[in-house]
This record gives C-alpha cells, structure tokens and sequence, in this order.
C-alpha cells in the first residue's frame, strides 16, 4: 500500500496518526482487499504469493519503524520503545480493526474506531510532557 507524502506534516509522531488514518480509510473504501489477504494464505499453497504478501508487510514494518525512530530522535516518542515491535503494533492495530469490522460486516466502523485506536497507541509510546 503507498501512501501520500506526509512532509508537510509537523513531526513524525503526527505523520504516524495521518498514516493510520489514511491507511484506515483506504482500507474502508476497499474491504476486498483484507478480504482477499486474510483469505489468501490459508486458500493457496503458493508460497510465491505468501512471499509476496511477507514482503509488503515487511517493508510497511521497515517504513513505520523509520518513522518511530524518528520520532524517538525528535523526543515524541520514549527511547525505550522498541522501534521494530512498535512498527508491528501499528499493523496489528490496523489489523485488528480490519479484522473485527469484516467480522460483525460493517466495514464503515473502522473510520470511527481508528482516532481512539490511534489515541491508546500514541499514549503507550508518547513521551510523558
């Protein structure tokens, strides 16, 4: 998934929440796409497909981590946090909105789920002011 330039956004810690954001509503206007991804794996015995699949995800994985790390520089987010796990969580957090709205059909939740999703994950990170 690409996402637009966020330059023009103030911090990295702010650049992760338009990320989320912009990944949550792409998401939400194209629901076959994490149908076909949660499907896929378990349907194929392709292993170039879940090659594929582990690769997208790996460097979606390398970008947030750049991004958190960044941020670290920056003091918005504590040096403590393990930049590589941090990345995955946000994944895992958009995930699981995904995966949660598929289950109970309504795709549309996600859009208002995802600012207080985004919210418990800032704080967990955020550098106590």
């Amino acid at each position: 998934m690409t996402h637009p330039h966020f330059s023009a956004v103030t911090s990295p810690l702010r650049s992760l929440e338009a990320m989320f954001v912009a990944d949550i509503a792409y998401l939400a206007d194209h629901p076959n796409i994490p149908r076909m991804l949660l499907g896929a794996p378990g349907r194929t015995n392709s292993s170039a497909l879940r090659l594929m699949i582990e690769a997208v995800i790996q460097r979606y994985e390398q970008r947030f981590s750049s991004i958190i790390e960044e941020a670290q520089q920056c003091g918005e987010i504590r040096t403590t946090i393990d930049k590589r796990i941090a990345a995955r969580l946000f994944i895992a957090a958009i995930q699981h909105l995904v995966f949660r709205a598929l289950i109970v059909g309504d795709v549309d939740s996600i859009r208002e789920a995802a600012p207080d999703a985004f919210k418990s994950y800032r704080a967990c990170m955020e550098v106590n002011q």
